[in-house]
């Protein structure tokens, strides 16, 4: 049997408490579920006061669950960045005070969950596990992927999300490498010097067209009813029959 170092049997308990050197998500009490994953069961002292917790991917101590009490005594709290591993979650999770929710997959993938709660604003692709889960998507799929081949509209969907991140997030990203081992900080500045460049469609020519129309039906109108003004006051003053 094993022992502890004053001699006594060790007492194993099912609930798992990581520190923050080997766990990605200090702030919660995690327990291992019958699917050999782990259960969020709660949240620590040392965050019960946080207006947002992140509930992050980590590989090693993968969180696929949220138990529907989990933050029940997080009174402040306001948003709730939730990973896309998640996947066992009941919408009794969203506590009122919940106000957003940063989920780092697709809307798709979040409304498969099947948690809502009217008010509560979800955003996609959210925080630095979203970006990086988006740029490997829609931007860098694969290895020889080239970036620059994307669409306008998945560029602005990239740079408006980006914008959006935190300083601290920031950092993340573009530290990380994707597919292709470059560094998403370095190909995202490629991106925006691509894009600014390349001249983009305009509709200049559709506006001043419909203006030059308007224009025009203006004109003829005028002279419409300018000649018809000077037609009755020649007929009046008898210059004409």
């Amino acid at each position: 049997m094993l022992k502890s170092l004053l001699g006594l049997p060790l007492l194993f308990s099912p609930l798992v408490m990581k520190t923050e050197s080997t766990n990605k998500n200090p702030s919660f009490l995690i327990a291992a579920n019958e699917r050999g994953n782990y259960t969020i069961t709660g949240v620590m002292t040392s965050a019960l006061d946080k207006e947002e917790l992140k509930i992050y991917y980590d590989e090693t101590i993968l969180i696929d669950e949220v138990s529907d009490d989990a933050f029940v005594n997080c009174t402040n709290l306001k948003t709730l960045v939730l990973s896309y591993s998640v996947t066992h979650i009941s919408s009794a999770v969203l506590i009122d005070s919940i106000e957003t929710v940063k989920y780092t997959g697709s809307l798709e993938e979040y409304e498969e969950l099947g948690i809502y709660k009217e008010g509560v604003e979800v955003i996609d692709y959210a925080s630095d596990e979203g970006f990086i889960n988006f740029w490997n998507k829609y931007i860098r799929p694969t290895e020889d992927s080239n970036i620059c081949s994307i669409t306008t509209a998945i560029f602005k969907q990239a740079d408006a999300k980006y914008s959006e991140l935190l300083y601290s997030e920031l950092e993340i990203v573009n530290a990380t490498t994707d597919k292709a081992n470059e560094k998403i900080g370095l190909s995202m500045i490629a991106l925006k010097n691509y894009f600014s460049a390349t001249p983009q469609p305009s509709n200049r020519g559709t506006t001043w067209n419909q203006k030059g129309a308007i224009s025009f039906i203006i004109v003829v109108a005028v002279i419409g009813m300018t000649s018809i003004c000077v037609f009755y006051l020649m007929k009046t003053k008898r210059i004409i029959d």
